[in-house]
């Protein structure tokens, strides 16, 4: 198959009315010129297929589930936002088993699992977010290791708070599994974090987020974080997570390399206005789309990376190159997949988002399969996560 696209982004340029030809999955040829048969898509741009390390669901599908199907219908949910390969979010032991036999069945149905990421369960108390309330396991060796055999070897990311007592004995255990780990619901301060990052700890869950805010006399773990030259910052940027003067300062501060793009996206992402029940809780979504509980916690992210992105390009400017690859190059680098994916390139797998001039998704290309197309995937929203405002 060879595409024709108006634009195409390269990791390093743009080309203009050039040509991607796909063989068996991969990227085989990028082209100025072309003289045979092409599939014209020249009055859209093509992206390299988002990464998304951090979701835990999306249109009323959730990764935390024990039904196969409900997880296919999350990865085709996420991939009708450009999503080409996911990290599943999901902690618990039946969950991730289920997630991890999906893997393994290599049946892909819309974007690609890539693996798990639990998001705890060793979360500080003062920093539960919208899990206030549900009873945590404490840091062990025989919990954690049970998790990863829960996942059948398919753990590659979780988030642990470095200042519960037991985190640092099980942090070896985790890394020698392959796990990359980083410090999320946590109450550390400068010191703890500098320590953090020197003993294990890589990236930042939602940077920002649950953390120790920034004081005059403490800058906490933010402000180490953000001195440091090695640890990755993951970041929501919708405005709600992270207000724009905090994500320009940032930005100013901290080289973009060192910033991973995620959604945190709830199964109630894209849903309607209204209010659902999900993992255990009422929870409502607004009409901006802003997904809390009642106290007003924020619960997970309803908005999408693509989205996001349009924001970095629309409100603070940044150069188009590098905002994609916050989305792509980055987390594939991190994660030790830049030589399949990560960005448009001879001999990558053919993860392409194709999309118009303002970045909306027209298809997603999943290793050289179309799995989204707008106008062939019109209704995928989980019909059975009802509003219960709107219940007889």
């Amino acid at each position: 198959m060879i595409y024709k696209f108006g634009k195409i982004y390269l990791e390093n340029e743009i080309v203009t009315n050039g040509f991607v030809e796909v063989i068996d999955g991969k990227i085989s040829q990028i082209l100025t010129k072309y003289d045979g048969e092409y599939a014209d898509y020249s009055m859209y741009e093509v992206l390299p297929g988002i990464i998304d390390i951090h979701s835990h669901g999306c249109m009323g599908y959730s990764a935390t589930t024990t039904n196969p199907e409900e997880v296919y219908g999350y990865t085709k949910a996420i991939s009708s936002t450009g999503v080409t390969g996911v990290f599943a979010t999901t902690q618990e032991f039946e969950t991730m088993s289920t997630v991890a036999d999906v893997i393994d069945s290599n049946v892909v149905k819309g974007a690609r699992i890539l693996g798990i990421h639990a998001e705890g369960p060793y979360r500080h108390p003062k920093y539960m977010g919208a899990s206030k309330g549900f009873v945590w396991p404490k840091p062990s060796i025989e919990y954690t290791e049970k998790m990863i055999k829960a996942a059948k070897g398919h753990l590659k990311y979780m988030s642990v708070s470095t200042d519960l007592e037991g985190v640092y004995e099980v942090m070896p255990c985790l890394l020698e599994n392959g796990v990359r780990v980083a410090n999320g619901h946590t109450d550390v301060d400068f010191e703890q974090m500098n320590y953090a990052l020197r003993n294990g700890i890589t990236s930042i869950s939602h940077f920002a987020n649950a953390m120790r805010p920034i004081h005059q006399r403490n800058g906490g773990g933010i402000v180490s974080c953000l001195l440091d030259k090695n640890v990755k910052l993951e970041l929501i940027c919708d405005h709600i997570h992270v207000c724009r003067e905090m994500l320009d300062l940032f930005f100013r501060v901290k080289s973009l390399e060192d910033f991973i793009l995620i959604s945190d996206s709830s199964e109630l992402a894209y849903m309607p206005e209204g209010r659902y029940f999900a993992r255990g809780k009422e929870r409502i979504v607004t009409k901006d789309g802003t997904i809390l509980i009642d106290d007003g916690t924020l619960s997970g992210s309803g908005k999408s990376i693509i989205h996001n992105m349009r924001i970095l390009r629309t409100k603070h400017n940044l150069p188009l190159l590098d905002i994609i690859k916050m989305a792509s190059v980055n987390p594939a680098k991190y994660f030790n997949l830049y030589d399949k994916k990560g960005s448009i390139a001879v001999g990558k797998d053919a993860d392409l988002l194709i999309v118009d001039s303002q970045w909306n998704v027209i298809k997603t290309i999943v290793e050289g399969v179309v799995q989204y197309d707008k106008d062939v995937d019109v209704e995928i929203y989980n019909k059975n996560m009802k509003n219960l405002l709107k219940q007889d």
